[in-house]
């Protein structure tokens, strides 16, 4: 039986909770405030309402420690016991970000066991006001950003529930009703035709007339003085050609790409060897295994191969001109070097290849296009590279299973969520076999009969 007592504003109740190791008896306090407003009636019931659903969360063994802790409390144990290698250090480093600049500040003082659905939908709520943002942009936060702070708050109470403060992670049902679900927006991505990846690999391999437009200049005096309209012949360095290529015609992720050595590429057999990423979080860049903890071996055309040895040529002639400011490996060892490096031989940035591909669209349309249509589309990322691959090859038949293998897809089901709008296109190819097979031509009757 729950004990009451008068003590201040408030009401102590007291709940017995069985003996300890040396024979103590536990007993769990719990601290109730009325409202002012309140009579004396509502009061007393308000009172023994809230003892019989304290002493009722005891006997069923629910753990009443969890009653006095914070959201803000469970991130610190959570972020402490999750730190790598625990879970990749993207993740870990992402998570802390977003606890620490908008769950805590908003959620930070809501009890973990006070959380359920109608917290997160206040909470989405909040996210799309206009003035959340920190870069000061008008509108609210994306979807997409909303959906995964509600991923990371779901992560932290199923850590609770590991941890034995919770008994079920609350959010896992929550938001799910018996009444109709909304259809799943279809998942679309950006790339380019085989048309245009064919111009991106003109462009890749031949010089550029840049036009020049006319300009006023300034000297050293302060004066000016102007500079007629001319053209200035371009072409796409080496090692970018090399990584365009590369990322085309394997599919790689950038950080991939970027953590290749000079052995991971058979030049005999045309195999680049796929087994680490490179990622940045914190502001360290370090090396890590592939995104899904796999290796795979793609084959490359010949003439790849043959770019990657005329840049290893480059290279090499680089390193000895530099001497001792070449920071990479040398002699025996040079086969460990990055295939892409910045000017001393150091790892290339992660950001400059997504720079340079932009750069290359921009030159392409503004100086080789000559209608609209035969412009590159703008949109398409450096990441795309990777889809066009997947879109050249479902459309040549390829099945999903070396498809996803060829991608590093460690379930061909994530291929087709992916690409489901490719594989949709094979729709009619299918209808006409099955038509073909079934149902043959008049003439076919004819020759039959």
């Amino acid at each position: 039986m729950a004990s009451i007592r008068k003590k201040g504003n408030g009401y102590e109740i007291t709940v017995s909770n069985g003996y300890d190791s040396n024979g103590k008896k536990i007993r769990v306090c719990r601290i109730f405030t009325p409202k002012d407003s309140w009579s004396d009636d509502r009061i007393e019931k308000e009172v023994h309402k809230f003892a019989a659903r304290l002493e009722e969360k005891v006997k069923s063994g629910f753990n009443v420690k969890a009653d006095n802790v914070t959201l803000e409390k469970l991130s610190k144990l959570f972020l402490e016991d999750m730190q790598p290698p625990e879970i990749e250090k993207t993740t870990y480093y992402d998570y802390k970000r977003r606890i620490e600049m908008r769950i805590i500040p908003i959620l930070g003082r809501e009890r973990i066991t006070s959380i359920n659905g109608h917290t997160m939908k206040e909470y989405a709520k909040i996210l799309r006001e206009d003035g959340i943002r920190l870069d000061n942009k008008p509108g609210g936060l994306s979807e997409g950003t909303i959906t995964k702070d509600k991923a990371v708050i779901s992560a932290m109470l199923s850590y609770a529930v590991f941890e034995g403060m919770l008994t079920i992670n609350p959010l896992i049902y929550s938001g799910k009703r018996r009444s109709r679900q909304k259809t799943a927006k279809e998942y679309r991505v950006d790339y380019f035709t085989i048309e245009q990846t064919q111009w991106f690999l003109w462009a890749l391999e031949h010089e550029i007339d840049i036009k020049r437009k006319a300009h006023d200049c300034k000297r050293k005096d302060g004066t000016t003085y102007k500079v007629r309209e001319y053209s200035q012949k371009w072409k796409l360095p080496l090692k970018w050609r090399l990584f365009f290529v590369l990322s085309l015609f394997t599919g790689n992720r950038r950080g991939e790409t970027v953590s290749l050595t000079w052995e991971d590429l058979d030049f005999v057999n045309c195999t680049v060897n796929i087994d680490k990423s490179t990622a940045s979080a914190d502001g360290e860049v370090y090396i890590k295994d592939t995104k899904t903890h796999s290796s795979r071996t793609p084959v490359v055309p010949r003439f790849v191969m043959d770019i990657a040895a005329e840049l290893l040529s480059e290279q090499k002639k680089t390193a000895l001109s530099m001497g001792d400011q070449w920071v990479g490996k040398r002699g025996a060892k040079f086969n460990k070097n990055f295939v892409f490096t910045q000017f001393n031989g150091a790892q290339m940035d992660l950001g400059s290849p997504r720079h340079e591909f932009k750069r290359l669209i921009r030159i392409y349309n503004d100086n080789v296009a000559t209608k609209e249509e035969e412009k590159l589309p703008e949109t398409v990322t450096l990441h795309d590279l990777r889809h066009t691959a997947a879109a050249i090859l479902i459309s040549n038949n390829m099945d999903v299973q070396s498809v996803a293998g060829i991608l590093g897809h460690a379930d061909p089901t994530t291929t087709l969520n992916i690409y489901s709008y490719f594989f949709k296109s094979k729709n009619q190819e299918a209808a006409n076999i099955m038509e073909k097979a079934l149902r043959p031509s008049s003439k076919e009757n004819e020759q039959v009969m």
